[in-house]
């Protein structure tokens, strides 16, 4: 077979690339698709958000939501959280009060997009604040895309082949990252100790692909997180200590409540944090955080912990302003701290924090 020629390339020489490059597309890649993956109604903030696999434009030649409550069309304007409509991972709609009304048993809301044919329904009972439909990261193998999934005896057999060339061969770069490849393949959370030994050891071999790979091992460490969250069917997910360089697949936490961020190696928090809708405490206390960009439209957010991080000026919280329940925020330990005059700046940008901690 191919996969047999390709092992043979590698013993014959492990440094050719070429051989490593057919490997990794050999397998076969599972080709992504625009999907649909949240949908979250809201009664207290009359609105429904809508979450996709990858920032799109609502209402342009990619395609259209269309929204029905209880099987009638309902006309809405969609935007996105930020209010700029541009390509954006979250789209949002405010509901008229009478698709949230009390007084019926239930309402049902369906939201198809037109560009691929997808579509999410959820239930609101009587009583009830919220209601939401999502894709499991479990049950939908959301995560291990690069390689399309072969049976798993395949991708054992060439585990086992790259990791006896590892031992002949312990520098080859090539043979690292596929080994760390299929891993990720055949079991993500299975692997999860032995794939960071691995990271380890192809950054000291590999030194000027630090920062690549780097990023890379915080990608698998997020999405193994948001694995172990949805196996214990909990919204508080925990990325606390893990020496993380990059947040991804955020448009997978729209339900989170609580978000742990805290002791690692974030410059910046991204846009896309807009699509955590539910999010009530943010934690990212003890990284190196720069600015705050990504941390604005956030409806829900109460709690924000930022001690002991690079803010140096407080321009950079003006953004705080659009999350209108932000009542506790915590700046210790940042060089904004000693701007004169900091506690009537803060209290004059934002007045609706009670409690701010310099």
């Amino acid at each position: 077979t191919e996969l047999e020629l390709v092992q043979n390339a590698f013993f014959t020489d492990p440094n050719d690339q070429s051989a490593w490059f057919y490997h990794r597309w050999l397998p076969g890649r599972a080709e992504p698709h625009d999907v649909l993956c949240c949908l979250h109604v809201s009664r207290e903030e009359a609105c429904l958000s809508v979450c996709f696999s990858r920032p799109l434009i609502v209402g342009s030649k990619m395609g259209t939501l269309l929204l029905t409550v209880d099987e009638a069309p309902l006309s809405v304007e969609w935007r996105t959280p930020d209010g700029r409509n541009r390509p954006s991972h979250v789209w949002l709609c405010d509901l008229p009060a009478a698709s949230l009304n009390d007084h019926l048993p239930q309402h049902t809301f369906r939201v198809i997009w037109t560009g691929s044919d997808t579509q999410k329904e959820c239930v609101l009972l009587k009583g009830h604040q919220e209601c939401w439909c999502r894709d499991s990261a479990t049950d939908e193998q959301l995560f291990r895309c690069e390689l399309s999934v072969e049976k798993s005896t395949v991708l054992q057999s060439e585990l086992e082949s790259c990791k006896e060339l590892q031992e002949l061969e312990p520098e080859n770069k090539w043979c690292l990252l596929t080994i760390i490849l299929l891993m990720r393949a055949l079991d993500p959370l299975l692997y999860e100790k032995e794939t960071l030994e691995y990271f380890s050891t192809l950054k000291a071999v590999d030194p000027m692909r630090a920062a690549y790979l780097d990023d890379l091992r915080s990608k698998f460490l997020v999405e193994n997180s948001v694995l172990k969250m949805e196996y214990a069917d909990v919204r508080v997910l925990h990325l606390a200590h893990k020496d993380l360089t990059v947040l991804c697949h955020l448009e997978q936490l729209l339900l989170v409540t609580h978000l742990d961020l805290s002791h690692n190696r974030l410059r910046a928090l991204p846009p896309a944090l807009a699509a955590l809708r539910c999010l009530e405490v943010l934690q990212a206390s003890d990284s190196v955080l720069e600015n705050l960009d990504g941390v604005a439209n956030l409806p829900r957010l109460r709690e924000l912990l930022l001690c002991n991080n690079r803010l140096q000026q407080s321009a950079a919280l003006q953004t705080l302003a659009s999350c209108p329940r932000l009542v506790f925020l915590n700046l210790q330990g940042n060089s904004l701290c000693q701007e004169e005059g900091i506690r009537e700046r803060l209290a004059e940008m934002l007045p609706s924090v009670s409690s701010i901690l310099t």
